[in-house]
């Protein structure tokens, strides 16, 4: 097992960025492949989808030293998918949104997981142990001690940052959320753009790496208003008919004289 002492925590953490840029390019190509068009499907405003940094850091430190490629294979599978999953669950319960779905893939799980994705983790698992982390250590080994350190900081700083911003712009539209049963980067309402690119820059920003996320609005939020609003208009007919009632019984009690 590959141990955290073995190397510099600026060697671990740009390990992390790397895999975590790496695995966002992935889902750029992919998409385009797909698609036809080039699509970003990362959650933060920066090149990076961190969940592919995590599960290749994990993957690192659980099975960096094993030598079968079979067993690097079925746990790098058997990893993806609790990541995935877990992820998945927990990213839909926060924002209500689902940010990919396998439903249409077979020998899926709730649309969360399915057999080919794991099946390309898996690939990529051992590429990651015997090829990329041997290369990628050895280059970050090769820089001097205290320039790592410098560049490690400043790109934890950007990450942070980052995240703190991302975070903020997307609980901002949490309360036009509703849950979704599909993966809804695919969809995103001229309003809610709208509203992004007026915010300034960084909102700006933000929507551009989202061209194609809607918040699904909730349904329940818009029944409740439109029958405030036909009651409203109820009320007010019924009090406009009471009153000409009143009037007209009010001229015919008059005395004749």
């Amino acid at each position: 097992m590959e141990t955290f002492s073995e190397h510099s925590p600026a060697t671990w953490f740009l390990l992390f960025l790397t895999y975590s840029c790496a695995g966002w390019a992935m889902e750029l190509v992919v998409t385009l492949l797909q698609k036809g068009r080039l699509t970003n499907r990362g959650f933060f405003i920066g090149p990076i989808c961190p969940i592919y940094g995590v599960g290749a850091l994990v993957g690192t430190l659980a099975i960096g030293h094993v030598e079968n490629l079979i067993a690097i294979f079925c746990v790098s599978v058997v990893g993806a998918a609790l990541l995935e999953y877990m992820t998945s669950f927990l990213m839909e319960k926060i924002f209500r949104v689902r940010w990919w779905d396998y439903s249409d893939q077979p020998f899926n799980i709730n649309g969360r997981i399915c057999l080919g994705a794991l099946l390309g983790f898996g690939v990529a698992g051992v590429l990651i142990v015997r090829v990329f982390n041997p290369l990628l250590f050895a280059a970050f080994d090769s820089v001097n001690p205290e320039l790592l350190d410098i560049i490690a900081l400043i790109l934890a700083f950007l990450f942070v940052v980052d995240v703190v911003c991302s975070l903020i712009l997307i609980f901002g539209f949490r309360v036009t959320v509703g849950t979704v049963e599909r993966d809804a980067t695919e969809e995103i309402s001229e309003r809610v753009h709208a509203i992004i690119m007026e915010k300034g820059r960084l909102s700006r920003r933000i929507a551009k790496a989202f061209p194609n996320y809607e918040p699904k609005k909730s349904t329940r939020r818009k029944t409740s208003h439109k029958s405030a609003r036909t009651s409203r208009k109820t009320s007010s007919k019924s009090a406009k008919t009471t009153s000409k009632s009143a009037k007209s019984s009010s001229k015919s009690t008059k005395p004749r004289r």
